[in-house]
């Protein structure tokens, strides 16, 4: 394997997970002022903009073949617009920091999700990370009433975890004759348009527009949604599952630190437990995967 190719893969998965830590906090902010269906089409439609601009400039832009299409109208729809969809309304009920720390069972997640849909059958040791996930969301999920966060909010982020393992699977059969930016060209642009019937679930509002909204908005899109995506699906159709599940461990650590530093959210020890115990988890359940291989 090409050494030089295969850092690129990595570097491009570490950014694109740090984006979306950081994205929380974006959320937070921006939810200030927007609703959480709304954020969620202006946001995607600003990166629909911009990737339509780079889109007019290639000749070389292929649509892909049925098969490969069915996939990526299925990924686009879980892994885009119900994903988001559930992500905003959830971060508006809970804290940053919970969403962060709740990200950290996404890989274990993954593997669970392999086990229902794609008959995958687990090791021993990730039968043990996986219960103890379990456990740290549990602790997570208990939440107290003198802090920002929600039961509801958490579990709808669990719930996200399993759609963000079937974005995962789907991308990743889709074929290699299919090139990059497509995929996330199209993925982007089904997602965007989704998402315009989802804000009849809401009476969507706009608050005071503010500075520091408008550039959460352009963050969100341009950064979390178009560049992470972007360098997550390079990374992701060239790097093995074990590896990108490894690299999730990235997204809470930089939530978690954001959410203290920016919106001076209280770190408890009830995240840092759910957390440690998350994080154990993946690795007893890739280190030994890892090792075998």
């Amino acid at each position: 394997m090409n050494m030089n190719r295969s850092w690129k893969h990595y570097l491009a998965l570490m950014i694109s997970v740090c984006l979306w830590g950081s994205s929380f906090i974006a959320d937070k902010i921006a939810l200030q002022t927007f609703s959480p269906l709304f954020l969620c089409l202006i946001r995607f439609m600003i990166s629909t903009a911009v990737l339509l601009v780079f889109r007019l400039g290639r000749k070389d832009f292929r649509y892909p073949d049925p098969e490969d299409m069915k996939k990526i109208i299925a990924a686009a729809f879980l892994g885009i617009s119900v994903y988001y969809a559930i992500e905003n309304t959830a971060v508006n009920m809970t804290s940053a920091a919970d969403a962060s720390v709740i990200s950290a069972a996404y890989p274990l997640l993954t593997i669970l999700t392999g086990i229902v849909f794609y008959h995958f059958r687990p090791a021993r040791n990730q039968i043990v990370g996986i219960l103890m996930a379990c456990i740290g969301v549990l602790i997570l999920t208990v939440s107290s009433s003198r802090e920002n966060s929600s039961l509801i909010g958490n579990l709808m982020l669990v719930f996200n975890g399993f759609l963000w393992a079937l974005y995962n699977y789907l991308t990743g059969r889709i074929s290699r004759n299919c090139d990059n930016f497509s995929v996330t060209y199209l993925q982007i642009l089904i997602g965007t348009v989704c998402f315009i019937p989802m804000l009849f679930l809401e009476t969507f509002t706009i608050g005071t527009i503010t500075l520091s909204s408008v550039l959460a908005v352009l963050y969100l899109a341009v950064c979390c949604s178009l560049a992470a995506l972007l360098l997550y699906n390079y990374g992701l159709r060239n790097t093995d599952p074990a590896t990108t599940a490894a690299l999730m461990n990235l997204m809470p650590v930089a939530g978690v630190v954001l959410s203290a530093l920016i919106l001076k959210e209280t770190i408890t020890i009830r995240h840092i437990l759910g957390g440690v115990i998350i994080l154990v988890g993946v690795f007893v359940s890739e280190h030994k995967s890892q090792k075998k291989q």
